[in-house]
């Protein structure tokens, strides 16, 4: 479990004293009012500054995910119209870092939802050291900078450096798009593998045909023609959470009795099923070559068609980790230097 789950929270007004400690020893530094959010100036340029307890994403598959979540607040709706930049600061108590993503791309999402997510990892957070700044790219298209807290001066001197108006506009994912449409596969799918109803494929297609792609694309990936096109299941994982967050997308799913988050589940089910079915035929005739797939005394590929079977079910619902574990009991002392999180790691290929 990630120690960021039980993490305790420091208040707002500690957040404050936090950055106050170091930023009250420079000259260009003046504190103007308020606690979170909170009106600063440096090198006479006024910033409203919000800082957030950093926590964990509560990805049951992904542990290492973080956040810092912007609510709603009243005063966001005078600071989005503000000529003065928003600096979005999620902390991390446990390594004394802040992070800080794009403050152009913040001011935009602010009071768009109730709890808007800005991710990061925990093992960015713990490799930053005194003196460093650094960047670090998410899935999503994130590019967000790290720093000690120690290093706040320095960080607003630089500010404009690591961020521009035009940079993270939009999420990138190059090489997010197949040559393949996938809707006659995906309707073949739920009508032979999970046995639905006509009636229930019907409305899943057009769910994904229409209100998802739409929304994916008017939040996120413009040059999107339709979903069915991207077959890169983490990044349909991290766009399925990014999508439902919205306000807009939560009220329709509520109306359509999660009709739209089902649909979008659906794909997600079709794409795990669809890898491991390719990962199958390629393994056809790579049963005799298993040092093709180790290096440095670790497993790169599992290639065992009996054991790609047993853990299918677990890879389709995404019980990721009870897949490891079963692959780790599965080679048992084979690879020595395979950790927990090689095995982890090893399933999320599949």
């Amino acid at each position: 479990m990630s120690e960021y789950k039980n993490i305790e929270k420091i208040k707002p007004e500690i957040l404050l004293a936090l950055v106050r400690d170091i930023l009250d020893h420079s000259i260009d530094f003046e504190y103007i009012s308020g606690v979170q959010p909170f009106l600063m100036s440096f090198s006479n340029q006024k910033y409203y500054v919000y800082v957030k307890n950093i926590s964990s994403a509560y990805f049951s598959d992904r542990d290492k995910t973080t956040r810092a979540q912007l609510p709603i607040k009243p005063k966001f709706e005078a600071i989005k119209s503000s000529p003065y930049p928003f600096i979005f600061l999620g902390y991390d108590g446990i390594n004394d870092v802040f992070v800080c993503w794009n403050y152009h791309k913040a001011k935009e999402r602010l009071n768009i939802g109730k709890s808007v997510s800005f991710y990061s990892r925990t093992f960015f957070q713990s490799e930053v050291k005194v003196g460093e700044f650094n960047r670090r790219q998410l899935k999503n298209g994130d590019l967000p900078v790290l720093f000690k807290r120690s290093s706040l001066i320095e960080f607003f001197q630089k500010i404009e450096t690591f961020f521009t108006k035009e940079k993270e506009s939009s999420i990138n994912y190059p090489g997010i798009f197949s040559n393949v449409n996938n809707e006659e596969k995906f309707i073949n799918y739920l009508k032979n593998n999970k046995k639905l109803s006509a009636k229930t494929i019907k409305n899943y297609v057009n769910a994904l045909r229409s209100r998802i792609s739409l929304g994916l694309k008017n939040y996120f990936i413009p040059s999107l023609d339709s979903i069915f096109y991207i077959n890169d299941l983490a990044k349909l994982e991290e766009l399925n959470d990014l999508l439902f967050q919205k306000e807009e997308y939560k009220l329709l799913n509520k109306v359509g009795k999660n009709m739209y988050s089902c649909a979008f589940d659906s794909y997600l089910s079709f794409i795990r099923n669809n890898a491991i079915f390719e990962i199958q035929e390629s393994n056809n005739s790579l049963q005799d070559m298993p040092e093709l797939y180790i290096a440095d005394g670790k497993l790169l590929k599992i290639n065992d068609l009996k054991l790609l079977k047993e853990i299918k079910s677990l890879i389709e619902s995404n019980r990721l980790l009870s897949a490891a574990q079963i692959v780790g009991d599965f080679y048992k002392n084979q690879y020595p230097n395979m950790e927990l999180s090689d095995w982890i790691n090893l399933v999320r290929k599949i």
